[in-house]
């Protein structure tokens, strides 16, 4: 069994898992004689529903995931995707995407696709590419500095439907403008088809060096999203009626007291995702837009 052959299997612990997906993905393995190893909580879940899928081992952190499998497939959608981003950014596991959901910018490999996918990576028909994360370096949650990272975006916003904030943002320690709207997004290059995407934002090659700034529900109409390069340094002070607003990291978010100063740069760190040579970004985006799917083409 040569190193590529060990794989493990994250899903959504908080959904069903999608079983005639795993139960595919685990035979499709067994076929080139590669190893199963699940994420704990899922393998659980299908021992309780008594489903035929068969695994040899299973892993709770990331430390356990770094020292037993050579990649990591996602198992979901999107969301599901971001949530393997704690379990390999230490260890740089690369990350493949296989979508049971709608959408799928990150998780890519449609079900009728899963086996192609997968004996491209056995036959290392395939690429790495680095996506960037976005550290999050303050504010103090929980009592602890906690260093948080962020795929697809930052999103800073109110916590009630009654009060617009302002928020003061700084590139560089250059005053860049005080924005009075709902929230605001800071995404990678990678979320900028996310949340960002849906406020207007623009849509960045994965491997492009920037992050974007996007306002929510701006007060001003003549606010528009900004591209930075992802080598500055964003520090957004937030101002309200409030005593609090809500910092979303990807898909976890806190309650910030509104004295709390936000420091976000680029990470040292970075995600491996596994892209597949048969397949680019700008297929994705063609495919999840639907571009080109007009009777004058």
């Amino acid at each position: 069994m040569n190193q590529k052959s060990r794989i493990g299997i994250y899903c959504n612990p908080k959904a069903q898992p999608p079983l005639e997906m795993l139960n595919q993905i685990a035979q499709r393995v067994k076929l080139h004689g590669g190893t199963l190893i699940l994420y704990y909580p899922i393998s659980e879940k299908i021992l309780e529903l008594g489903a035929d899928v068969i695994w040899e081992n299973t892993f709770r952190n990331g430390l356990e995931l770094a020292q037993l499998v050579d990649v990591l497939y996602s198992v979901g959608g999107d969301g599901t995707f971001l949530g393997t981003v704690p379990f390999v950014v230490e260890g740089q596991i690369p990350v493949l995407g296989f979508n049971s959901g709608r959408l799928g910018f990150l998780a890519n490999v449609a079900e009728e696709h899963i086996n192609v996918a997968i004996d491209a990576w056995f036959n290392l028909d395939y690429s790495i590419i680095e996506r960037s994360l976005i550290a999050v370096k303050r504010p103090i949650i929980d009592g602890v500095n906690n260093q948080l990272f962020a795929l697809n975006d930052v999103t800073i916003r109110r916590t009630d439907s009654a009060n617009m904030l302002s928020f003061n943002v700084k590139i560089d320690e250059l005053f860049l403008n005080n924005y009075w709207a709902d929230g605001i997004i800071v995404a990678t290059a990678t979320g900028s088809t996310a949340y960002s995407l849906s406020c207007g934002g623009p849509i960045l090659a994965p491997n492009t060096p920037a992050m974007i700034i996007t306002p929510i529900a701006s007060h001003n109409l003549t606010v528009r999203p900004l591209v930075i390069s992802d080598q500055s340094i964003v520090k957004i002070s937030v101002s309200g009626r409030s005593c609090h607003y809500s910092l979303s990291v990807d898909s976890a978010s806190y309650k910030i007291p509104t004295n709390e100063i936000i420091i976000l740069e680029k990470s040292k760190k970075s995600i491996q995702a596994v892209v597949l040579n048969n397949h680019s970004f700008y297929d994705t985006i063609r495919e999840k837009l639907s571009w080109g799917f007009d009777k004058r083409n």
